[in-house]
């Protein structure tokens, strides 16, 4: 791409700016396609495990995490990277070199690497072969993806891929619009989830029929409560006087009824599915939203209604000021019930850079220092500032000593580092987890306190029969959305 070409292909002088702008730009692209090429032959580097004979499986789990510190990902992500580096330099040597000179965009490489995961190390070769003889400088974005695809369809057609029967699974996804609803998603031969979706169909269909029934049973001048309708869960049949609709009847029977484990008995869940609701957000002075769990967010006004029909309250005791946990520590190993609820609360995510791994039903409560249990006054105490929830995995490589964690006492701090092949490598530093969305939340809770404060000093004056100056009396109402949302020298932690 000379500046004559960009001015061809532009329809402008080879002189004028617009052309020079394109030089300058594809120049950057070839010079990133370069970066690009590197970071992958580096990554590659990392990846302990053949295809066809698999190395150790801890050492590779320590490298994505050193993986994931240096690319700022997360680790699935970093794993994944490390993956493709290794398809790319052993299998598509070719292409990734065109990638390097400025040939092949980096996006296209990408795209490629994507395209041909399912293929066999020697049909990779192949493609890469293929598309390396491709005029790749005369063909435009869509003409490459076309004849790609058509090629990796060739190559591809006897691939054996993973039968459905083995791509069984159950996944529970937050919706991106955070707007408090999730998605349960099920996935499995599609006989299946067909013969599922009939199930709950006809299910419904019975139910709303004994709902219609029993309404014209009841009369036009009923007042009856949701008990006196077939599966009137939500109240509505009994607030309407019509059935529940077939969507809501699947959604209810598909949450509401018991599950069927073939007589073996399942033990209560340990934890509560709990709500966090911002104080300031429950009084209806601020629009915060809540959460569930630590990481569902969820409207304010759901967050209000979810609060009162709530049968129990649970408070955990904190520090005013930077809502470190105040009771002592315990003298056993066993982390008490408390101290999990409120690791929940803190770490809902296992606490190592990178993991995304949900462990606010699952994982475990982990002593960063470690407990001793000959002298527990000797080693690292039972206590929240102590301890964070890790998942299984990433709990074995600590116990393996693969990975330590090492917190500042006064900072809260956590250290990370990782050892591999008998060398430690510095992973990240974590803070605690606090809020950092809603810091205005601080600023309104001091306003109210230091206007309670000062009238109650007023009230003293008055019964004291001081006078009172009553044109200084405080606002009432805290600081809107314009006020500053955090001040460095006075934060509200």
């Amino acid at each position: 791409m000379t500046p004559a070409a960009a001015a061809v292909r532009s329809g402008s002088e080879a002189d004028c700016d617009e052309a020079q702008l394109m030089v300058r730009v594809q120049e950057r692209r070839r010079l990133a396609g370069t970066l690009y090429a590197e970071e992958v032959r580096d990554l590659a580097l990392l990846w302990t495990v053949d295809d066809d004979h698999p190395g150790e499986a801890d050492e590779l789990a320590v490298n994505c995490l050193i993986a994931a510190a240096g690319l700022r990902s997360k680790v699935g992500r970093a794993e994944g990277k490390l993956r493709d580096a290794v398809h790319a330099t052993r299998d598509l040597p070719l292409c990734l070199d065109l990638v390097a000179g400025g040939v092949l965009p980096v996006e296209w490489f990408e795209w490629l690497i994507r395209s041909t995961r399912r293929l066999e190390p020697e049909q990779r070769r192949q493609v890469d072969d293929r598309v390396a003889e491709w005029d790749l400088a005369g063909i435009d974005v869509n003409r490459f993806y076309r004849e790609l695809r058509m090629l990796i369809a060739w190559f591809g057609a006897g691939l054996q891929q993973e039968h459905p029967t083995q791509q069984r699974n159950v996944e529970v996804f937050p919706s991106p619009d955070m707007d408090g609803t999730a998605c349960l998603q099920v996935t499995g031969p599609a006989p299946e989830i067909v013969a599922l979706g009939h199930r709950l169909d006809a299910a419904a269909r019975a139910v709303q029929t004994a709902q219609r029934q029993a309404l014209v049973e009841a009369g036009p001048a009923s007042s009856l409560s949701p008990a006196s309708f077939p599966f009137d869960v939500f109240g509505t049949v009994a607030e309407t006087g019509r059935p529940m609709s077939l969507a809501a009847l699947r959604y209810a029977i598909l949450t509401r009824t018991a599950f069927g484990t073939d007589g073996i008995e399942v033990p209560e869940s340990g934890f509560r599915i709990n709500v966090t609701v911002p104080v300031m957000t429950l009084l209806g002075r601020s629009e915060a939203p809540g959460e569930v769990d630590g990481t569902h967010p969820i409207p304010p006004a759901m967050a209000r209604d979810l609060v009162v029909n709530a049968p129990v309250f649970h408070r955990v005791l904190t520090d005013p000021v930077d809502g470190s946990f105040l009771p002592r520590a315990a003298k056993m190993y066993q982390v008490s019930r408390s101290m999990q609820e409120l690791l929940r609360q803190i770490d809902p995510v296992c606490a190592v850079p990178g993991c995304a791994t949900i462990v606010t039903t699952s994982g475990e409560s982990d002593h960063i220092e470690e407990f001793d249990h000959q002298h527990p006054d000797r080693g690292g105490p039972t206590s929240p500032q102590n301890l964070h929830r890790l998942c299984y995995s990433h709990h074995r490589l600590k116990t393996l000593g693969l990975i330590d964690p090492v917190r500042d006492p006064e900072t809260g701090t956590t250290t990370w580092t990782a050892r591999t092949r008998g060398h430690t490598h510095a992973l990240a530093e974590t803070q605690r987890n606090i809020d950092l969305v809603t810091r205005e939340l601080g600023d309104r809770l001091r306003v109210v306190w230091n206007t309670y404060l000062e009238r109650e000093e007023d009230a003293h004056r008055r019964a004291r029969g001081e006078t009172v100056d009553e044109e200084s009396e405080p606002a009432s109402d805290p600081p809107g959305p314009t006020t500053p949302l955090y001040d460095p020298e006075h934060p509200p932690y």
